[in-house]
């Protein structure tokens, strides 16, 4: 049995340069000419240890008034395999931590990428530099902003009750447009827009409730 107490002796033993040696290796034998699909997420952990150097206070998600440390990992979404982790500072925060994560993929020679990201990571900068290294994506974005919004009301009514737009598997209705996401943008995006009926059921349920 792998109790915590035999887990953490372990890892007190793992030299630094034994787990880049890992990485490395795990990396290597991994097939660059498919490509691969990059889940990428990372959260943060609340520390009251004073021997961890990369701990700082940040923008926590579960705010204790304590420094904090953010932990990341890249997963190969088809294999359903982890191909690397990071650690970062806590003041550093999800957008910026993106562009690292890219100089990594790059270095272990990973070229045929596609990355799957939370919208924490939705910035003009990380799709410019996702795009000149040549790498895909598909990237949630928060509706409210006001360039997604403003998409969003264009279409409404336009989808939403067309059986031909309906996707039994995910019980959500769809479309998608083709258009510049933001000014001086270079190139047309694929915009997918969906709509739950049951959800916004749920929602004006929820608004009455509160009225």
């Amino acid at each position: 049995m792998y109790t915590d107490s035999k887990v953490s002796d372990f890892l007190q033993k793992i030299k630094p340069e034994q787990s880049v040696g890992f990485l490395n290796s795990w990396n290597k034998s991994r097939n660059k000419r498919q490509r691969i699909y990059i889940s990428y997420d990372s959260t943060n952990k609340n520390c009251q240890a004073g021997d961890i150097d990369l701990v700082e206070y940040g923008k926590a998600k579960a705010d204790e008034g304590l420094p904090i440390f953010n932990y990341s990992v890249a997963y190969d979404a088809a294999n359903r395999e982890p191909l690397f982790y990071e650690m970062y500072p806590g003041s550093i925060n999800d957008v910026s931590q993106l562009t690292c994560m890219i100089d990594k993929a790059h270095g272990y020679g990973y070229r045929n990428l596609g990355f799957i990201l939370d919208r924490g990571y939705f910035s003009r900068k990380n799709l410019s530099y996702m795009e000149q290294n040549g790498y895909n994506f598909l990237i949630m974005v928060k509706g409210m902003k006001e360039f997604i919004s403003d998409i969003i009301l264009e279409n409404h009514g336009k989808f939403e009750n067309s059986r031909a737009k309906y996707n039994d598997r995910y019980d959500v209705y769809g479309t998608t447009i083709k258009q510049y996401l933001y000014e001086g943008d270079q190139k047309k995006r694929n915009i997918h827009i969906y709509y739950s009926d049951g959800r916004a059921y749920g929602e004006k349920q929820e608004i009455k409730q509160k009225i």
